[in-house]
């Protein structure tokens, strides 16, 4: 029995993880929540059979904190060892996300956390931007001495669609050598937030974060995970840093497109708010954008581009809101989604997504594939003969899933959240892993000091890190070019081996005797979670003590030496 807590019981929540507790009797033996919101949740608990449900209140002033003072962290730690809790979901607002998360890992509980992994107040400026990656990488720190897993709820990771599109662009990128050129992602949610909504507490504008930190980050997860696929490859075709340039669209830009006038004529016939007789000239500065554009380039060592990228993030397109009163910004206020992506591996192969809805997820009907339905989803597919003779091929989502998995679910997205909450709750080794988001982290926070820049008024071009230790993926893959195993089917006795564990990799020193040869083999194994390498700077000794003398060597590299310069001693054995 895994015994759950959930922070945060707002309208995410109640649709994804609590609809997943009910369907799976799932026993959620403890709830964090505000205490302004103390009688809606236990209301809400009660209503829909939560009868056993703990609630453990925190107090509205803490709800922005860094961390958890020290009285309520114990106090919290006594209920969650009190309720033997193995499994913690953090459901809240983003700016208490690393409070809840320090909290989590320090206390050995495998935690779940929604997107954007951590914001700050004041998003706009550079301390807090550098703050969020700061927090990244003290989140990392601590995952490496705690029991508990860290996964982050990207969704996409188990999106069918998406799962087939990056094993075919890593078949093309294997077979052929040919990185990833081009990637053009789009994607507008459909929101349009009017001035009288810019206070709002959920996806909130005036903390200076918008749709970058909202449902953008979604797709600064799947730039990373394809830009990774280029770590494959090797030599001059090996993408070492990265540049964007940045460009927004504020809600300020907004309200001259749209002002106050505009509002009361469009919407004249129904109640206008009260807003717009008291602000007839509302401004916004240092809010968070409505649409993040940027442009990206990746280059090898030499300085040549070997990817380049195109971010268009909306949230300022089409929507179906055609009312002034606010609903539920949630699902219930006209959103609707747009999604194309692009990908070119030059002239060899192009892969496209194309998923369009055109009405809310309450017109739900039976037929919702086609163009325009809720859980349209297409992947086209266009080769060159050297790829594949069929010069063009389409994969719709639905015949990607049963009939039975389709039976009683949310959505595609949905479903895809739920086999990562079960692979989560089950302790398997799933895909969302902190340590794996190293690299979207990078790119968000170049992204970020871009939109600092608008604001700033400073025209600049920021830099990507592209190679730390968390960064890489891959490499195992390509450093497989690089084994030099004697002959696999000789009997081999194990005379020494070391382990070292780096975080995402696991690396290896063996002394093996081959008495068929009357020698020994020595060399390195790497093990990056994707893959493994063995035969890496392997040599054969006929003597027993020159081979213990370089397995000596080789365990000192292991142990001391950065992953990233074991890869360059590799590539120049």
């Amino acid at each position: 029995m895994k015994n759950v807590a959930l922070v945060g019981v707002g309208a995410h929540a109640k649709r994804i993880y609590m609809n997943f507790f009910k369907k799976h009797k799932i026993n959620l033996a403890l709830v964090v929540e505000l205490a302004s919101q103390k009688d809606i949740t236990k209301r809400y608990l009660e209503e829909n059979g939560f009868n056993t449900t703990e609630i453990f209140i925190i107090d509205d002033s803490l709800k922005d904190n860094n961390y958890l003072p020290i009285e309520i962290f114990n106090k919290l730690k006594l209920k969650c060892d009190e309720l033997q809790i193995t499994h913690l979901i953090i459901s809240t607002e983003p700016k208490a996300h690393f409070m809840y998360l320090n909290f989590a890992l320090k206390n050995n509980i495998n935690v779940l956390t929604d997107k954007p992994i951590t914001v700050s107040k004041n998003m706009t400026s550079l301390s807090s931007i550098e703050k969020i990656r700061k927090q990244y990488y003290e989140i990392l720190e601590l995952a490496k001495t705690s029991k508990g897993s860290c996964k982050v709820m990207c969704q996409r990771q188990y999106h069918r669609g998406y799962e087939k599109i990056k094993e075919l662009l890593i078949q093309v990128v294997d077979k052929f050598k040919m990185p990833i050129t081009n990637i053009d992602i789009f994607h507008s949610d459909g929101a349009w937030e009017m001035p009288h909504d810019m206070e709002k507490e959920n996806h909130p504008y005036k903390y200076g974060y918008g749709k970058l930190f909202h449902s953008g980050y979604h797709f600064i997860d799947l730039l990373s995970d394809f830009i990774k696929i280029n770590d494959s490859l090797s030599d001059n075709k090996k993408i070492v840093y990265g540049d964007v340039y940045s460009k927004v669209f504020t809600p300020n830009d907004e309200i001259n497109i749209l002002n106050v006038s505009d509002y009361k004529r469009i919407f004249k016939n129904q109640d206008i708010p009260d807003y717009y007789e008291k602000n007839d000239k509302p401004t916004f500065d240092y809010y968070g954008e409505k649409d993040y554009h940027g442009l990206l380039s990746f280059y090898n060592k030499d300085g040549f581009t070997i990817t380049t990228a195109n971010l268009n993030l909306l949230h300022n397109g089409v929507s179906r809101r055609a009312w002034i009163k606010t609903k539920d910004f949630y699902k219930q206020n006209g959103r609707i989604r747009h999604e194309r992506i692009n990908i070119e591996i030059g002239h060899l192969f192009n892969i496209q997504v194309h998923s369009y809805q055109s009405k809310e997820i309450s017109d739900r009907t039976n037929d919702e594939e086609n163009v325009g339905g809720l859980e349209h989803f297409d992947i086209f597919i266009f080769s060159n003969p050297l790829v594949d003779k069929v010069p063009f091929k389409k994969i719709s989502l639905g015949d990607m899933y049963t009939d039975e998995e389709k039976k009683e679910f949310l959505g595609y997205n949905e479903l895809s959240r739920e086999i990562f909450i079960e692979k989560f709750l089950n302790n398997e080794d799933c895909k969302g892993d902190i340590r794996d988001q190293a690299l979207a982290i990078e790119i968000l926070y170049s992204c970020a000091k871009g939109i600092h820049n608008y604001y700033s008024k400073v025209n600049k071009i920021e830099t990507i890190d592209i190679r730390n230790d968390y960064t890489y993926r891959f490499i195992a893959k390509r450093l497989k070019n690089y084994s030099k195993i004697v002959d696999r089917d000789l009997e081999k006795k194990e005379i020494y081996s070391s382990m070292y564990y780096n975080d995402i990799y696991t690396l290896y020193a063996f002394e093996r005797y081959i008495p068929q040869k009357k020698c020994y083999e020595v060399f390195i194994s790497i093990d990056d979670t994707k893959d493994v390498a063995g035969g890496l700077l392997s040599k054969t000794f006929k003597n027993k003590k020159s081979a213990y003398l370089y397995f000596k060597y080789l365990e000192y590299i292991i142990r001391n030496k950065k992953v990233s310069l074991i890869e360059k001693m590799v590539e120049n054995y």
